[in-house]
């Protein structure tokens, strides 16, 4: 991501990579961006940035000194769903001990990533407050989707749960409104958004 195209990132070196577990610690930081209630647990982001780093973005920032610093992130696992499911949001409790192809279900749902689906199913879009209010999202899921679209992983549609004051926001970047979710993840309220990114729904 060009800072030059962003000016919330004006004079700043700033740039994408996939997240890996060795940035659990910074991401729970920039997960503080939201209300306590909606944050991924420092235990999920171990297990979503093992299970499936590909589909996890950081957007950093290079310092003086020459270190990185993580001020956005995209976390997002997989689904064969066209929407976010409560399954989707959990993990499975023994999933250090499953096959890399292993699908947990519980109750007829699938819990946590499921590596054959064809959605990416996004579960966060954080930025630190330091950058927020000045397009920085905007950017970083603009940059998340042309990253799945390049092919960089095989998928057929991006799909979000959104409060609904920030539909407008994921619709300007090329989400549809699909309508109220039946995610109660966080106390519910949410709306369910997908981008296509091949083929149809």
């Amino acid at each position: 991501m060009a800072s030059s195209t962003n000016p919330g990132l004006a004079g700043v070196n700033a740039f994408t990579r996939p997240l890996s577990p060795a940035d659990v610690e910074d991401c729970v930081v920039v997960e503080n961006a939201f209300p306590e209630q909606e944050r991924c647990s420092k235990e999920k982001f171990v297990y979503r940035l093992t299970k499936c780093p590909e589909l996890c973005l950081g957007l950093f920032i290079r310092t003086e000194e020459g270190s990185s610093v993580l001020i956005g992130h995209v976390i997002a696992t997989r689904s064969s769903s066209n929407r976010v499911t409560d399954g989707s949001m959990e993990m499975p409790h023994d999933w250090q001990s499953l096959a890399d192809d292993e699908v947990v279900m519980v109750n007829g749902e699938v819990i946590g990533s499921e590596p054959k689906g064809g959605s990416v199913a996004v579960h966060s879009l954080a930025i630190t407050p330091a950058y927020q209010g000045k397009g920085v999202g905007r950017s970083l899921m603009n940059a998340y989707i042309e990253y799945i679209k390049s092919g960089a992983v095989h998928a057929e549609r991006i799909v979000i749960i959104a409060h609904d004051h920030l539909i407008r926001f994921y619709e300007s970047v090329g989400f549809e409104n699909r309508g109220p979710s039946a995610c109660q993840f966080g106390g519910g309220g949410w709306f369910d958004l997908v981008c296509i990114i091949r083929g149809q729904i």
